[in-house]
């Protein structure tokens, strides 16, 4: 970020206000009533704890949209009938006695569970990680969405404990959020742009005269957090609806935000959005429109793409509006008048992340990009590009305060890791070579999965494939505070506290960080609940003293590392460890200075001083570096390229003559709260909303509230049918997140009866550049089914509990 969290704190105008707790509950000792100080991805609150209970749950100060029902599901979800009460073992896992062969790993998420002791749960994970080789284990605790807290961060403790502990394991490569676009655009502007400071709401509101949600649905996912949400652009949004700025949204559907902003709306379809950038490109180049200065000052390799652009390499094929509109279903008049509109008035581009999670996704980042420079108002008060306006408070000012950190996990010595979404073909495939990012890698033979708080089975593609591939394994141990589909998946399960029963910090939002808030343990951990990290500490402790201690930091403990955190930030010359843990929050109000942040402002002022890190300290249109791979699929320079399964393609389409997309969920953090009573919101016949087009459903015979079957070779899910014009023909949306549940679990590709869209989602990759997730490239076949009425989320039977 070009704005220095020091700079900020050197301002008087940045300097930080203390805000004390100003919530009654706290001072006010009703009958037996405890209020406790918390916070979560979904908000900061206070919880009313009565005979050791939640009984109440009121949003903090910070929380600018305290109706979000999100904090309130907390009851739900630490009392669900889902929580995991014991440690359990998989009934053959445990017979077998350590014995491989007799382990029946084609048992797994099949047979009942054994409730075992904490010793003995512990002594058979730690008896086979001293089996393995490091390289040999897998560490699937993927991104830490499930608690944002710095000492008990899932994939933290994890990494801390195998690394310290075993050596290391085998981890991950980028993520699934942005794994295309990650591989790319550091290359390009010289910075991931999909997690980086965005130009501020009080600049766009000022200056913006067209808004341009590129697929951008601005509400869902600013309502949650990967740290604390605060929802804060909530405020702006109802000052965007009652400006001048005109809003366009590019999209296969029309969200509720662009309908608040009363958007012009241009239907394109998926994955097809690089052919419209191409085809407006070359209308601005052609006509002489583009912004010729700017590109010459601003941006490299004009001369290596041009060809391309203009019909003038191999394929012979000129990029114009016609050949767009061809491709996306675009009117080509609608393409030049859309290209006219941006030139011509200050715009703001903002793209997405779900584009890029699409075969070929490394293009669309970076096509937009061109065409922002095409425009030639990157820098300018309102102009440019952004890619995340639409995740966790992006276009909020930020506060510039050193915040806490968080567990350090020390050094892993295994070197190799995995692309983030290729996990079920790497199990399939052991000693299998891949190229990836202009290398080749080799996939390990892995015999144990290790998994603490994350839902692989939930965001992973073609989850058919993954549980076969899961089914190879020596050993899957899960430690969570419920029976999600992956712990069902599991030999071994350890319950997990939820983060209301223990003690940490956090911060919120993610690019305001103008709070830091306790997270203070509201009650006792259920049932033989414990806290990873002391699930971890304690295994550390059976190793070894040395082990222990590397892993504890030489005996800390939990207290003296929560405080060591946030003493080694900035937070300390605000307010003491002890008055903010006793107040619960304390608050940084951001300057004027960062409320009239420009992002890539100084780039523009000055090139030379301010030169980006890339290969020509410009934006690269032509990239050498990228060509030099010498890849089939993936260029020197932003190209289209028609993808495995569309639209467009006459003979598959014949057979499954839908292109679903799997948006993130409205009212949940992917598959998080699915166990709550959230789902009585939205779901429709108990199970995932499935929306379709009016005169689709009109065709097929499909009304409002039908129960669904959605299908392809992949898989079928039953879903519940949303007949609305909201969604363009030919089109299917299905949210990512539902829990998997399979009907018939012996069949050899059950039917999910929850919808859980990873049942039909591809596992091919982007690209052999980045070889991210593809799951927004699918096609799907829909018909009307007659079900029984679905019960909803069942847990499995544990003998002995």
């Amino acid at each position: 970020m070009s704005i220095s969290r020091r700079k900020f704190l050197k301002s008087t105008a940045a300097a930080a206000t203390v805000v004390a707790s100003a919530n009654p509950l706290l001072a006010d000792e009703k009958k037996g009533v405890k209020t406790v100080s918390h916070a979560s991805n979904v908000g900061a609150f206070y919880a009313d704890v009565k005979d050791g209970k939640i009984v109440k749950i009121h949003p903090q100060e910070s929380d600018k949209d305290p109706k979000y029902p999100g904090s309130e599901a907390w009851i739900d979800r630490v009392y669900s009938d889902t929580r995991i009460k014991y440690p359990c073992v998989r009934k053959s896992y445990l017979e077998a006695k350590g014995d491989v062969s007799k382990i029946a790993p084609q048992l797994r998420g099949k047979e009942e569970f054994v409730r075992v002791s904490w010793d003995e749960a512990m002594a058979l994970i730690l008896d086979k990680l001293k089996s393995v080789k490091p390289e040999e284990i897998y560490n699937a605790s993927y991104g830490a969405w499930g608690h944002p807290g710095s000492l008990h961060n899932c994939s933290a403790t994890a990494g801390r404990f195998l690394n310290t502990v075993f050596g290391g394991a085998v981890g991950m490569d980028g993520e699934h959020s942005n794994g295309a676009a990650g591989k790319v655009n550091t290359t390009i502007v010289g910075d991931l742009e999909v997690y980086s400071l965005q130009t501020a709401h009080e600049v766009i509101l000022e200056n913006t005269q067209v808004y341009v949600m590129w697929g951008a649905d601005l509400f869902k996912c600013n309502q949650i957090d990967y740290k604390v949400a605060n929802r804060g652009n909530n405020p702006y949004y109802d000052k965007y609806a009652k400006s001048d700025i005109k809003f366009i949204t590019i999209d296969p559907q029309y969200t509720p935000i662009a309908k608040r902003f009363n958007a012009q709306w241009v239907k394109i379809r998926p994955n097809t959005d690089v052919a419209l950038m191409l085809g407006m490109m070359h209308y601005l180049y052609t006509s002489g429109k583009y912004d010729k200065e700017f590109v010459e000052k601003y941006t490299d390799g004009l001369d290596k793409f041009l060809p391309y652009l203009l019909g003038k390499t191999e394929d012979k094929v000129a990029k114009t509006a016609s050949w767009a509109a061809k491709i996306t279903g675009v009117d080509e008049k609608i393409i030049t008048a859309l290209a006219d509109t941006f030139v011509s008035n200050r715009t703001f581009l903002a793209g997405n992340w779900a584009m890029q999670r699409a075969q070929h996704g490394e293009q669309v980042d970076w096509t937009l990009i061109v065409l922002a420079a095409f425009i030639g108002q990157i820098g300018l008060p309102g102009g440019g590009f952004g890619f995340s306006m639409h995740y966790s408070g992006g276009g909020q000012a930020f506060s510039g305060v050193m915040l806490p950190g968080g567990l350090a996990q020390g050094k892993n010595k295994v070197r190799a890791k995995i692309p983030a979404s290729r996990i079920g073909e790497a199990l399939l495939n052991p000693g299998k070579k891949i190229k990836f990012k202009g290398e080749e890698i080799v996939y390990p033979k892995f015999k144990v999965l290790y998994n603490v708080g994350a839902n692989t089975l939930g965001h992973q593609p073609n989850a058919n494939e993954l549980i076969k591939g899961l089914r190879t394994l020596d050993m899957v141990v899960v430690h969570e505070p419920w029976w999600t589909p992956t712990a069902k998946m599991a030999d071994i399960v350890l319950p997990s506290t939820t983060p209301l029963e223990r003690d940490d910090i956090s911060y919120g939002g993610s690019y305001s960080q103008d709070y830091v808030y306790a997270m203070k343990k509201v009650v006792e951990p259920l049932f033989e609940a414990r806290n990873d990290y002391d699930v971890f500490e304690e295994m550390a402790k059976l190793v070894g003293e040395r082990q222990w201690r590397k892993f504890s930091g030489g005996g800390k403990s939990k207290e003296e590392l929560l405080k060591g955190f946030y003493e080694r930030s900035d937070c300390p010359n605000y307010m003491s460890f002890e008055e903010f843990w006793e107040k619960g929050f304390v608050h940084f109000e951001p300057s004027e200075e960062a409320r009239k942040y420009v992002r890539h402002a100084e780039f523009r002022a000055d090139p030379v001083a301010n030169k980006l890190r890339t290969e020509s300290g410009k934006i690269q249109i032509y990239s050498q570096k990228f060509a030099e791979f010498k890849l089939d699929d993936f260029k020197g320079h932003p190209m289209w390229f028609e993808p495995t399964e569309w639209l467009g393609d006459v003979e598959k389409t014949k057979a499954y003559p839908f292109h679903i997309v799997s948006p993130h969920p409205t009212y949940r953090i992917h598959s998080q709260m699915d166990n709550s009573f959230i789902r009585k919101a939205y779901k429709v016949t108990n199970r995932e909303p499935v929306m379709i087009n009016d005169e689709d459903a009109k065709k097929l015979g499909i009304k409002d509230g039908d129960a669904v079957e959605v299908y392809n070779e992949r898989g079928s899910v039953i879903a519940g049918a949303v007949v609305t014009k909201n969604i363009m023909s030919g089109v299917l949306s299905l949210q990512e997140g539902a829990w998997y549940d399979p009907e018939n679990i012996d069949d050899e590709k059950p039917r999910c009866n929850a919808g859980h869209i990873n049942v039909l989602t591809p596992s091919f990759p982007t690209s052999t550049m980045a070889q991210a997730t593809s799951v927004n490239t699918c096609l799907v076949a829909i018909k009307k089914v007659e079900v029984k009425p679905y019960a909803g989320i069942k847990t499995p039977v544990v003998k002995g509990a």
